[in-house]
């Protein structure tokens, strides 16, 4: 786990040059935790599963006044990422990146603003195509009186929120906060948006909803236990699949992370560099360039894409202190790679022109699916 609590809240600078400074320390140090976290932990297997969660509940820290608010955003996926969708999503509507970044605190009752309540029903839970604009206007009713107290911490103001009734999807109730996001969560169509959508990430492929039928029944079933959705998951011909073949092709963050992991040095250049390189190959580092996430699979091929990948990773390998620093394992062998390689015979040694072999290869660049269950 991570926290922000030693990072300075760049709202309280007292000038607008003041809170930019305070906001670029802000963004540069999360994302070296975040990095380092994926690459060394602890729990890196949870992390990769946050990771998910994060292209999901997608926030572009840049955006946000304190991007060190996305550690706030990570410590709660992992608080809930094992318990139920419900109690992650309102986790996740109670954070206050994401509801900076949608325009949260500025819905009140006399000035609703839409943007929440959209993204809520057709990315977090319905789907597109599943809800009417009456549907958003009521929704955003439901969401007005959120607001952010001097410490960081979400909370609701009556004064500030329509309690009137509303009209969502066919059922009339004065709804709020948790009154909406229980009744949303038991749509049949929330559990086939949130099952397709996390499976995409997952398996690095446009999943059809007809492949995944039994995985959605039973987490409805389990009323969105995720436990369960995991299990499923696991259980499943696709994810089995893509296990024994290793056809996940990694996104950057992912790549860059596994490839820092490999060399094994603890030096901040691994950071640095890995946080510049990623910019190059298409996947800023927390900055999602839409609330609809990352690309995943196919969307990361082009040949820029693969090019940028190569440099890349040729320059943590090309720095000094990171390989006078390095904590290589004894040997290459053939578990660190998805499938066999092209260009190097396993197991050999751990020089750099072996590595540098080894990332350039074809096998670097694909995984098993992060693994669901421990």
């Amino acid at each position: 786990m991570i926290s922000n609590k030693k990072f300075t809240d760049c709202r309280k600078k007292n000038s607008k040059q003041n809170k930019l400074i305070c906001k670029k320390e802000s963004l540069s140090r999360t994302k070296k935790q975040w990095l380092k976290r994926l690459a060394y932990g602890p729990n890196k297997k949870q992390a990769e599963i946050v990771n998910i969660w994060l292209s999901i509940f997608a926030v572009n820290a840049r955006n946000l006044i304190n991007p060190h608010w996305i550690l706030n955003q990570i410590e709660s996926i992992e608080n809930w990422q094992f318990s139920y969708y419900e109690n992650l999503l309102y986790s996740q509507i109670t954070n206050p990146g994401l509801l900076q970044y949608f325009n949260g605190f500025r819905n009140k009752k006399n000035n609703p603003n839409e943007n929440l309540g959209r993204e809520l029903l057709e990315l977090y839970t319905l789907g597109e195509g599943n809800f009417t604009e009456e549907d958003v206007k009521n929704t955003a009713r439901a969401l007005t009186g959120l607001k952010l107290n001097e410490n960081n911490i979400v909370e609701f103001s009556t004064k500030f929120h329509d309690d009137g009734k509303k009209l969502i999807l066919g059922k009339e109730s004065e709804f709020e906060l948790k009154s909406l996001i229980n009744w949303l969560s038991k749509q049949s169509s929330t559990a086939e948006n949130i099952t397709k959508r996390f499976c995409n990430y997952l398996l690095g492929e446009e999943i059809n909803l007809d492949e995944i039928g039994s995985i959605v029944n039973e987490f409805k079933e389990n009323d969105l236990s995720l436990p369960y959705l995991y299990k499923s998951i696991a259980n499943h011909n696709k994810y089995q699949s893509c296990s024994n073949l290793g056809s996940r092709l990694l996104d950057p963050v992912s790549l860059v992370a596994k490839s820092i992991s490999l060399i094994g040095s603890k030096h901040i250049n691994n950071y640095e560099i890995g946080i510049n390189i990623l910019k190059k190959m298409g996947q800023p580092l927390l900055e999602t360039p839409n609330p609809s996430g990352w690309a995943y699979g196919e969307g990361w091929i082009s040949s820029s894409m693969v090019l940028n990948r190569k440099k890349g990773l040729t320059k943590l390998l090309a720095d000094e202190e990171i390989w006078e620093t390095r904590n290589t394992p004894l040997l290459l062998t053939e578990e660190i790679v998805a499938f066999e390689p092209l260009n190097i015979k396993l197991p050999a040694e751990p020089t750099r022109e072996n590595i540098s072999l080894l990332f350039n290869d074809p096998s670097w660049n694909f995984s098993k699916p992060v693994k669901l269950i421990f």
